[in-house]
C-alpha cells in the first residue's frame, strides 16, 4: 500500500530533522565523531576506555528529581554507579566539590560535576551519539521544556504536600527517609519531616490551600495528562521519551505515594499506559547493580 503524499512528507520530515539532530545540533557528538576517525596517536586519549568510563550519581533516593535522572541514564545506556548521599554530612560541605549548592542529585563526570536534575539531562543528552533526550523539532524542544519546568516547580509542591506533610502519607514513605537519617527515631524523624515540609509548603503557598482544593488541582493536572497522551506515545508529542517524560514521572512516582493521588490515578488509563511504556526503556534501577 502507497503512502499518502501527507505520510510521506512526515516521515521524510522527521528522517531530516533526525539527521540535522545528529550531525550539526550537537557539536559535541560530531566532534567524537570526527575524533574517531582519526589515526589512533592523533586522538589523545582511549577511545575504549573513554567508552567504559562510568559516571558517578550523587543521590536522595527519596527523590522525585533522582528518579528522573536515573531513568534518563538508563534510557541513554549509560553505566552509573551510585552514591548515596548522607543528608547530615551536606550542610558541613562534604558534598561541595560534587555539588557546590548541596543540590542533588549531582552526577560525576570524570573531573566534571554537574548539579540540578535538569542541568544533569542537558549534559548526559552529549554523551551518546545513538539516542536523545532532547527533541528533535525545535518546537517540541520548547514544548518538552515547559513540561520539565512545570512537573519539576509545580507538581514538586504538590507531591511535597500530600507525600510529605499529610501524615498518613508520610507513613508510608517514612522508612525510605529513615535509610539516609540513621541516627534518627522514627518518631522523631517523622516530626522534623511534618515541621520542615509543612514550613515550606506554607511559605511557598500550595501549603495554605484546604486539602479538597489541593486534591481537586491534582485532579485537573492528572486529566491535563491525559489530554496531552490522547494519540501519543510520549508527552510531548515525540517519537521517543524525552526530558518531559522523565521529569512527570519522576514526580508522579512521589506523588502516588498519597492515597488520594492513587485515586484518581486508577482512573487515568493513558497516563498507566504511558507509565508502563517509560519503564520499559526507562527503569529506576541501576541496571550496573542489577
Amino acid at each position: 500500500m502507497n503512502e499518502s503524499p501527507e505520510k510521506a512528507f512526515d516521515n521524510n520530515y522527521r528522517f531530516y530533522a533526525y539527521k540535522y539532530e545528529h550531525v550539526y545540533h550537537y557539536r559535541s557528538k560530531l566532534l567524537k565523531r570526527i575524533i574517531l576517525l582519526l589515526p589512533i596517536p592523533l586522538q589523545g586519549f582511549d577511545i575504549m576506555n573513554y567508552a567504559e568510563n562510568k559516571l558517578t550519581l550523587y543521590q536522595f533516593s527519596t527523590s522525585p528529581f533522582t528518579e528522573k535522572v536515573r531513568r534518563a541514564l538508563n534510557y541513554l545506556q549509560l553505566p552509573f554507579e551510585v552514591h548515596e548521599v548522607v543528608r547530615a554530612k551536606v550542610p558541613a560541605g562534604d558534598y561541595k566539590s560534587v555539588s557546590p549548592t548541596g543540590k542533588f542529585p549531582a552526577i560525576l563526570d570524570g573531573d566534571k560535576a554537574v548539579w540540578d536534575s535538569t542541568d544533569i539531562l542537558i549534559h548526559i543528552d552529549q554523551l551518546v551519539d545513538d539516542r536523545t533526550i532532547i527533541p528533535l523539532d525545535p518546537k517540541k524542544r520548547a514544548w518538552a521544556h515547559i513540561i520539565e519546568d512545570w512537573a519539576d516547580e509545580s507538581i514538586y509542591f504538590y507531591e511535597i504536600v500530600m507525600r510529605l506533610t499529610w501524615p498518613h502519607n508520610l507513613d508510608s514513605a517514612l522508612e525510605e527517609f529513615a535509610h539516609s537519617m540513621p541516627h534518627i527515631p522514627r518518631d522523631k524523624l517523622k516530626g522534623l519531616i511534618l515541621e520542615g515540609t509543612s514550613k515550606l509548603t506554607a511559605a511557598q503557598g500550595l501549603g495554605r490551600k484546604p486539602k479538597e482544593q489541593i486534591i481537586s488541582d491534582v485532579r485537573r493536572h492528572i486529566e491535563s495528562l491525559e489530554q496531552l497522551l490522547d494519540g501519543e506515545d510520549w508527552l510531548a508529542g515525540t517519537l521517543h521519551p524525552s526530558n518531559a517524560d522523565f521529569a512527570v514521572a519522576g514526580q508522579l512516582s512521589a506523588l502516588l505515594y498519597a492515597e488520594e493521588a492513587r485515586e484518581i490515578y486508577h482512573e487515568s488509563s493513558q497516563l498507566k499506559d504511558w507509565r508502563s511504556r517509560l519503564m520499559e526503556v526507562a527503569p529506576t534501577e541501576n541496571k550496573e547493580a542489577a
